[in-house]
C-alpha cells in the first residue's frame, strides 16, 4: 500500500508526459422549448441547435474562435471566464445521474432536458483567427 507522500508513478497510476495532457471543456446540456444549448462551463460560452450534438457543433466553433483571438491579441486571462455556479452544480447532478444510468445499465435518465459532456480545448494557433475587413 502507497504511502500518502508516495509519487503516482510508486502507486502504478500513470502520469501522461506534460506535452501529451488534453484539456476538456465541461459541456452543459440544458433543452428549452424544444431545442438545446451547449454551456462550456469554463469559458461562459454558448452553442444553440435543435439537438445537443448540433449545439455542440456550435459551440465548438465559439470556442475554437474565443481560444484563437485571446492567442492572437495575447490576453489569454479573456479564455476562462467561468459560467454561473448553478450550472456547475447542475452539471455534476447530471453527471452523477449518467454515472447511476450506467451502472444500473439503464438508459432512461430522471434529468431527460439536461445532458453533460465536454470538448477538447484545441490548440491555439494566431493562423487559425481571421479578421474580416472592410
Amino acid at each position: 500500500m502507497g504511502q500518502r507522500g508516495d509519487a503516482p508513478e510508486a502507486r502504478g497510476i500513470e502520469v501522461p508526459a506534460q506535452e501529451s495532457l488534453e484539456l476538456a471543456i465541461n459541456v452543459l446540456g440544458v433543452r428549452e422549448d424544444g431545442a438545446w444549448c451547449a454551456i462550456a462551463l469554463e469559458m461562459s460560452l454558448r452553442g444553440y441547435g435543435e439537438t445537443f450534438e448540433a449545439a455542440l457543433v456550435e459551440l465548438r466553433e465559439a470556442v475554437d474562435a474565443q481560444v484563437s483571438f485571446a492567442v492572437q491579441n495575447g490576453s489569454l486571462d479573456q479564455i476562462f471566464i467561468p459560467a454561473e455556479p448553478h450550472y456547475f452544480k447542475l452539471y455534476a447532478d447530471v453527471k452523477r445521474e449518467a454515472l447511476k444510468c450506467r451502472l444500473l445499465d439503464r438508459t432512461e435518465t430522471s434529468l431527460p432536458d439536461y445532458r453533460a459532456g465536454d470538448i477538447p480545448l484545441p490548440k491555439p494557433t494566431a493562423q487559425r483567427f481571421v479578421c474580416a475587413t472592410a
